[in-house]
């Protein structure tokens, strides 16, 4: 993750300003009820596709910081945390001898990044793989989510943009994830549809289980990764709107 830039930094409040004279100050005035763009802080773009469907303006984090304060309609980061999740404890021994503070060092760059998100002053959204390990080092979530929970936000027959084979339609799958949020988001009811499994054999214990099918393939590995479409599409149906030229 990127060190935080100026554009993210708190401010006091500034006394009220004057009447705008001019098309520059008339936009620094401009109401979140009024933005067109929603920033990606960290991850896969293809979350905000439900912002886009609606006329919102998508900037990456590095084009950030030439966003106008106050333009920002919704703030979001889905950074990726395999040095917590426990899929990835199996390295954490390795990693520990090598850097000690490996996982304080991930901890700290999450505050750093729900600190931007904050201080975009928009309504914002943090998802991170569900670890145990960041109630200690940080906090609990608002909220632990699984993407099937939501996927009645989706059409019955719609197939994930980017990784069909590995995701089931209606994101039909279990997977859980912490939820960060704040500044008034308002975070959208469940609607479950029943979870898609695939059975595994281990090769070591001969022991079968069920599991996920993004986690059946090892070239499944990106989907693993993938946000959750229809958790997305329920945050932009409770906090967007359909500006013009959107669907």
């Amino acid at each position: 993750m990127q060190p935080l830039t100026h554009w993210f930094e708190k401010r006091d409040p500034a006394p009220p300003a004057p009447p705008p004279s001019s098309a520059a100050q008339r936009r620094q005035r401009v109401s979140t009820l009024d933005a067109t763009l929603v920033v990606l802080l960290a991850g896969d773009e293809t979350a905000l596709r439900p912002w886009r469907r609606r006329g919102y303006n998508v900037l990456p984090r590095a084009e950030a910081e030439e966003a106008v304060p106050g333009t920002v309609a919704f703030a979001c980061a889905l950074p990726g945390c395999c040095d917590l999740a426990s899929a990835g404890a199996r390295w954490w021994a390795k990693k520990r001898k090598k850097n000690p503070n490996f996982q304080t060092e991930v901890v700290d760059a999450l505050k750093e990044t729900e600190a931007a998100l904050i201080a975009t002053g928009a309504p914002y959204l943090l998802l991170t793989p569900a670890a145990p390990i960041l109630k200690r080092l940080w906090k609990a979530p608002k909220l632990k989510i699984s993407p099937h929970e939501y996927g009645g936000y989706l059409p019955p027959a719609a197939a994930h943009p980017r990784y069909s084979e590995a995701i089931p339609n209606q994101d039909a799958y279990q997977k859980r994830t912490y939820v960060y949020s704040g500044n008034g988001l308002v975070l959208p009811q469940r609607k479950p549809v029943p979870p898609v499994w695939v059975s595994m054999t281990s090769k070591k214990t001969g022991k079968t289980k069920n599991v996920a099918p993004m986690f059946a393939k090892r070239r499944y590995r990106g989907a693993q990764r993938a946000a959750p479409l229809g958790f997305m599409e329920g945050v932009a149906q409770c906090n967007a709107r359909t500006l013009a030229g959107g669907v």
